[in-house]
């Protein structure tokens, strides 16, 4: 997001406080600043009365709220309900009088952090298990008894100042919430094409606009609101590449309760790597990532499948629209903008007028 404010600094001083806050008989050995995601991120070598460790500290960029207290509360309610490998949440601080807040502590995960676009080159195995594995999780995290309109998921639970959230599915809420899915849904996609007006792929806007106008009161119903994973790619995972295998799911600030068939489809495309489809090394994979998701979608939640089998192109299309708004922010080889584009653009005409 090009709004995301310049992530505050802390010294070592600071962060060891920050730490004990959380930790009281924790000690700092070492620390580095962390480029990672929305926040003040900081890796932390800790030893405490267990021995030597690895933490992670996240706080507001500067100061505001944001979504930075939802988040452990977010975790600690999938740690509790779900077998999804999310970090356990030592601690937040949701306000203080001498430290910079909000921030939690959370421990560190196994597994290597690969660039968004790797996703394209992985091999068909790797990428098979992946979306399998992907598609497990969203079956769990879909199952979740937490949200029962649309919207910004939230929470209500008690201030924290040092302690672990409960992980209690009551405590998550939806601000500004929306029971009717259509009515949320045109705001969504009204603000997405706002951004798009002013993207390279402009020339399309005002034809998506008049797609979407008509097709969204088509939808078919009914739509039961779920946990949306939304920001679904390698940048919010950590993997073997090699393999496929997801050991940690991390960033849940931008968790949008929506109906289960939304964030399938989101997860489909940008897994699919049809955004870099232009370069001739990349092939387009959608379906065989659709089949893998399915079947693991299928073992976690087989009463919920129902809801996701069926593709729906104007879910797709909002992430293709999603990816047209942040193409400056892809990684393309020098030389290949002009194909990629085109085979986008392509692409969205070709959906558009199925």
């Amino acid at each position: 997001m090009d709004d995301v404010p310049e992530a505050r600094e802390f010294s070592r001083a600071t962060l060891a406080r920050m730490l004990r806050r959380v930790e009281p008989n924790a000690e700092l050995r070492g620390y580095a600043r962390v480029d990672r995601g929305f926040g003040s991120i900081y890796r932390l070598d800790v030893r405490d009365d267990e021995g030597d460790g690895e933490r992670y500290l996240k706080a507001s960029p500067d100061g505001e709220t944001r979504s930075v207290p939802t988040e452990p509360r977010i975790q600690s309610v999938l740690r509790a309900l779900t077998s999804m490998p999310v970090p356990t949440v030592r601690g937040v601080v949701d306000d203080h009088g001498t430290l910079p807040t909000p921030y939690f502590v959370m421990d560190a995960l196994p597994g290597e952090r690969v660039a968004y676009e790797r996703v394209c080159r992985l091999d068909d195995g790797a990428l098979r298990r992946l979306a399998r594995e992907t598609g497990e999780q969203l079956g769990e995290l879909h199952s979740v008894p937490a949200v029962d309109a649309f919207g910004l998921v939230g929470h209500d639970g008690p201030p924290l100042t040092g302690g672990r959230p409960d992980g209690d599915p009551a405590t998550l809420t939806v601000e500004d919430a929306c029971e009717d899915w259509p009515t949320f849904l045109r705001g969504y996609v009204g603000r997405e094409l706002d951004r798009h007006a002013d993207s390279r792929f402009s020339r399309l806007t005002p034809t998506l606009e008049r797609w979407f106008d008509a097709g969204i009161g088509r939808l078919d119903g009914p739509f039961d609101p779920v946990l949306g994973r939304n920001d679904h790619g390698l940048h919010n995972l950590l993997v073997d590449p090699e393999t496929g295998e997801i050991t940690a799911v991390l960033d849940w600030g931008y968790t949008l309760a929506v109906p289960a068939a939304f964030d399938f489809e989101f997860a489909v495309y940008l897994y699919g790597g049809a955004f870099l489809a232009g370069l001739p090394d990349v092939s387009d994979r959608r379906e065989p990532v659709r089949e893998a998701m399915l079947s693991g979608y299928r073992a976690t939640a087989p009463e919920r499948v129902g809801r996701v089998s069926t593709p729906e192109p104007r879910y797709e299309a909002l992430a293709m629209v999603r990816i047209m708004n942040d193409f400056h922010h892809l990684d393309v080889p020098e030389g290949a903008e002009g194909a990629v584009t085109d085979r986008i653009e392509a692409d969205v005409r070709a959906l558009l007028d199925r």
